[in-house]
């Protein structure tokens, strides 16, 4: 629309409405009534020459600014608009961000202090191949290959196990003021709700256990480098000490557990080898003693077909068993060997400490977030105050 086409009064309103002017403000710079002041929007009142003076003195760019800009024209962002309604309205931005920022403050008191505490391993496996090299060239000489040393544990999923987590709540721990506790105390799991007696519940202990397993998971945290393979267990509490002592006691707890079921095969190997060792041996001795009484009491086998045979015979069992015997020794000494090389598994590199300083919640974090989150949405509100304008403007 050109300008031409408004009544005076037409120009009133729309120039109030394009600069977001309040009825009062304006009435009040014109001296003059609110209703008056609507008469004139209307065209109900006549304007004398009195408040033209009035209203060239208050807005010296009233016959200018008709046509407020708009913030998307012609499918373009007009940036010039977006900084405009910023710096007019920086104050109240202002204002609001920082008393967000004040509310995020408060807000993070209501958030339970936690402590994190961190405990390293790292796979010893290098170091078991490197001390033992004599130990693998005898089993090479010994004409069998060791196997391979691999770590096919996923410790994530150890450390996540509902067979530690259950060591873990079953165990007493000792708080930074000496009170022994365990983490379902800790937590209050225990504790009667008040809503329990409307609905007779009672209390499960085995619903119990297992929210407190759920919730275990998490107050802890491993992590995993992939390309050196140190393994980082993390653990956070409201208490500094129990903080430290579940990391050290999860990290024994893992090493251990490895190390058992690694070590359970070539245990298992070494017990049956030596058991039939032991069979056997008694076996060789008896054939042994049988070769020896037939030639203490046949030595001239040679001339009767008959003992011949039954030397060839004494002779083939004595010499098969020997074998056996020597393949099991062999055997025995590889078992031994795979023994050694799969403990320990794991190395503890840095023990868990108890923490000074407590890791959450972060108050500054809060504070910097909503400050953001409060201009940004006071901005925010000022653009579509200032879009609300725009059409209010064109269509009245």
């Amino acid at each position: 629309m050109d300008n031409k086409e408004f009544t005076l009064g037409q120009k009133i309103k729309r120039y109030r409405l394009i600069n977001d002017i309040r009825q009062e403000d304006m009435a009040e710079k014109l001296e003059v009534s609110r209703a008056t002041l609507i008469n004139y929007e209307k065209g109900h009142t006549a304007i004398n020459i009195d408040v033209l003076e009035r209203i060239s003195e208050a807005f010296p760019d009233f016959e200018k600014n008709f046509e407020k800009p708009k913030i998307i024209e012609d499918n373009y962002i007009n940036f010039a608009v977006i900084f405009s309604i910023f710096s007019d309205k920086r104050k109240s931005i202002l204002i609001s961000a920082f008393l967000s920022m004040i509310f995020g403050y408060i807000f993070s008191f209501s958030f339970s202090e936690k402590y994190l505490s961190e405990i390293s391993l790292y796979p010893a496996k290098k170091d078991i191949m490197q001390g033992l090299g004599q130990l693998q060239a005898l089993a090479v000489n010994l004409g069998t290959n060791s196997p391979k040393n691999d770590q096919d544990f996923n410790i994530a999923d150890v450390v996540k196990s509902r067979l530690i987590a259950s060591e873990v709540i079953n165990k007493a721990w000792t708080t930074k003021d000496s009170i022994k506790i365990d983490l379902i105390d800790l937590w209050g799991l225990r504790k009667i709700k008040w809503y329990s007696s409307m609905f007779k519940q009672s209390v499960d202990t085995s619903i119990i256990f297992e929210s407190a397993i759920e919730r275990l998971k998490d107050y802890v945290f491993v992590s995993e480098d992939r390309l050196t393979g140190l393994i980082k267990i993390s653990t956070s509490f409201e208490d500094p000490l129990i903080s430290s002592s579940v990391a050290n006691f999860i990290g024994l707890q893992v090493q251990n557990y490895i190390q058992k079921e690694n070590s359970a095969q070539s245990k298992k190997e070494k017990i049956f080898i030596s058991d039939r060792l032991m069979i056997v041996l008694g076996e060789l001795e008896k054939n042994e003693l049988e070769l020896k009484n037939f030639l203490e009491r046949n030595r001239g086998y040679e001339d009767s077909p008959e003992l011949y045979m039954t030397f060839s015979r004494l002779s083939r069992e004595f010499d098969a068993k020997k074998e056996v015997y020597l393949t099991l020794q062999k055997q025995l000494e590889l078992a031994r060997i795979e023994e050694v090389r799969m403990s320990p598994i794991l190395h503890i590199l840095d023990y868990a400490v108890q923490p000074i300083r407590k890791s959450y919640p972060r108050r500054l974090l809060f504070i910097i977030s909503f400050f953001m989150v409060g201009m940004v949405s006071s901005f925010a509100l000022q653009l579509l105050k200032y879009w609300i304008s725009t059409r209010r403007a064109y269509y009245e």
